[in-house]
């Protein structure tokens, strides 16, 4: 089959703004070519308040899915017709796929952070973690984790009542009260990481093109702290930097953004990912961002 789109050609969509900077096309375009199938993953910018619009046009357009980033996570959830679990827990979703005139919403960040560890060697069970930052992502990495087992959770963000209604709510949905809320203090976040076994950046801090930004005090870091950066651009962070002089095991960001690609193919198409798709994907990905540097 060519590469061309025709009038055939069926559409994953990806939604947010901003959305130019977004690799989701480039990785998963080249696990659909692979696949041989006449699917092409395509971005458009949607600004706030328009994604219902916008998804009833894609609905009757014959699109099969659509990716959902930021600002659209919590209106994705309310326009759903059903949810997976995990998007009920965090009242937002990052993917809607349409099936049978219904709209089903999905929340993937939690499975594919927690995959990005896992493929580490890294096991979540009885493990201490502290996660700086309490949005979207760290609202989805402190639920997965309390569901992989994690003994205690440590939350830090700017605004504290941020960090307290989510701690409030893993006790609620959860029955989840090994957690603390501290506010985002250098000295608070040295002695708490001293008992900690994992720590995750879940804010932008670091970001592209804000490269030399680091959201904790590198004296904070020891050497038995694993350190997982959900950031992707750049790969190797300052904070993967600094923990790398220190001797941490550290998990960059990019892995969890191709898992978030392997679940919208898989529940879009209804088609196994298989482990050389996500190889494929991981390659594309590190050499996209090697050459935006």
């Amino acid at each position: 089959m060519a590469w061309e789109i025709d009038a055939r050609t069926k559409i994953i969509a990806l939604v947010g703004d901003p959305i130019e900077h977004s690799l989701t096309p480039q990785i998963q375009n080249a696990a659909l070519k692979k696949l041989g199938v006449n699917v092409r993953n395509i971005a458009f910018r949607v600004p706030k308040g328009l994604l219902r619009d916008v998804v009833k046009g894609f609905k009757v357009a014959g699109v099969l899915g659509v990716m959902v980033t930021i600002p659209h996570k919590e209106d994705a959830f309310k326009i759903a017709d059903e949810r997976d679990k995990f998007a009920e827990l965090m009242g937002s979703a990052n993917l809607l796929v349409f099936k049978d005139k219904r709209v089903i919403a999905y929340s993937t960040d939690g499975y594919a952070a927690s995959r990005s560890l896992r493929e580490t060697g890294i096991d979540i069970r009885g493990k201490c973690v502290a996660i700086v930052g309490t949005g979207g992502a760290g609202r989805a990495l402190a639920f997965q984790f309390v569901l992989d087992g994690a003994r205690k959770l440590t939350l830090f963000n700017r605004t504290i009542e941020k960090a307290k209604k989510l701690g409030d709510e893993l006790k609620r949905k959860l029955g989840f009260s090994e957690v603390r809320v501290l506010a985002y203090d250098p000295d608070l976040i040295r002695s708490e990481l001293k008992n900690c076994d994992l720590l995750v950046n879940a804010t932008s801090v670091g970001m592209h093109p804000n490269e030399t930004g680091i959201p904790i005090p590198a004296d904070a870091l020891h050497r038995d702290l694993v350190v997982f950066d959900i950031v992707y651009n750049p790969v190797r962070t300052r904070l993967l930097k600094e923990a790398k002089r220190k001797g941490c095991k550290t998990v960059d960001g990019v892995p969890m953004l191709v898992y978030t690609n392997e679940k919208a193919i898989e529940l879009c198409l209804g088609v196994k990912v298989t482990d050389e798709l996500i190889k494929l994907m991981l390659r594309i990905c590190y050499k996209a961002l090697r050459h935006r540097h």
